[in-house]
């Protein structure tokens, strides 16, 4: 092969070679995958991976404006406790004492000891009679119910009541009597298994209920059981409290036809006094009831308004409820601020 011959054909091995480059050289702005060695080919791009790429994206978009007015809600005032008051000295066997707006525990003593609940749990017994019963119901009151122990409301085997009527007599007078007919027209042993599933339903896990009236000790439970009875009947039947706030109420009774009335219905009406002190010497008083038997000594549920605030007194076991709760009601009043 002559000179002339290996000049072209190195000359045309430098051009090939020189093209091929150029093929390869990636243009302004070409991705180029990054090797998984980590570093990719001269002169490109390294993509960053999807996620870091969206985030990056999305903070250019989210950047806070420095002159935007920053609003926040104020803070939830609640009550404050003074360390430097003690606490109180009672004359009982557990107490609870909470406010109910903010779901705190103001003062608790024994507060798991399950204890006789006497007519507390008549509170029980209303539930049960407007949820399952109804209190449209006309209840004929007999002669095994007004042999319950106790006359409160003075009932007379014969007459008729419809059951939200013997509710109110459950409730401000504690008539056991009244109790007994209406768990006797509905069944007492039904009666009783259903405030027995309530309480459980509830969370009421230490109350045991045996009989409407409360007259028997195995009725028990915990000031925190009756808490916990207390918000539900507040937050689904509150005219149960309402009514016993109130310093008297009046019922009907028929007699020889119906208690809804008819031709031959004799219409009687009586008046119940409230046989809670509280109904008619405490304007702030919100409701509560009364229970007492030889074995639970004196009980007692009050609800008071403070300062905006509802607040819970349960007291059990003690000679004066109402002392007791009034030095409980002292105490919150020194001890916290709200």
């Amino acid at each position: 092969m002559g000179e002339n011959h290996l000049k072209f054909l190195f000359v045309g091995i430098l051009l090939i070679f020189a093209a091929a480059g150029q093929m390869n050289k990636p243009e302004n702005g070409d991705i180029v995958k990054v090797p998984a060695q980590g570093w990719p080919a001269s002169g490109g791009k390294v993509e960053a991976p999807r996620e870091q790429r969206v985030l990056l994206a999305q903070l250019k978009t989210q950047t806070p404006n420095v002159n935007q007015e920053i609003i926040t809600e104020p803070a939830e005032i609640l009550p404050i406790k003074n360390l430097d008051i003690k606490d109180p000295e009672l004359d009982v066997k557990a107490a609870l004492v909470k406010d109910l707006d903010d779901n705190i525990n103001l003062y608790a003593f024994n507060a798991d000891l399950r204890w006789p609940l006497a007519s507390l749990i008549k509170l029980m017994s209303a539930v049960i009679t407007i949820e399952d019963v109804g209190l449209n119901k006309e209840v004929d009151i007999s002669e095994f119910a007004i042999a319950s122990e106790g006359v409160a409301g003075k009932f007379e085997a014969g007459e008729k009541y419809l059951a939200g009527e013997l509710v109110k007599a459950m409730l401000l007078v504690s008539s056991n009597d009244a109790a007994a007919a209406i768990a006797e027209f509905y069944g007492k042993d039904n009666f009783v298994k259903q405030m027995q599933s309530k309480a459980y339903f509830l969370g009421m896990n230490q109350a045991t209920f045996s009989d409407p009236t409360g007259i028997l000790s195995t009725n028990s439970g915990t000031v925190n059981d009756l808490e916990i009875l207390v918000r539900y009947i507040l937050e689904k039947h509150p005219g149960i409290f309402k009514a016993t706030a109130q310093q008297k109420a009046e019922i009907f009774s028929s007699k020889g036809g119906s208690a809804s009335g008819g031709e031959d219905t004799k219409i009687i009406k009586k008046e119940l006094l409230n046989i809670n002190s509280y109904a008619s010497s405490r304007p702030n008083f919100l409701g509560g009831k009364t229970g007492f038997t030889d074995e639970a000594s004196g009980n007692l549920i009050s609800i008071f308004e403070h300062k905006g605030h509802k607040i819970l007194f349960i007291v059990f076991g003690t000679s004066n409820r109402f002392e007791q709760t009034d030095i409980l009601f002292n105490w919150v009043k020194e001890a916290y601020t709200f």
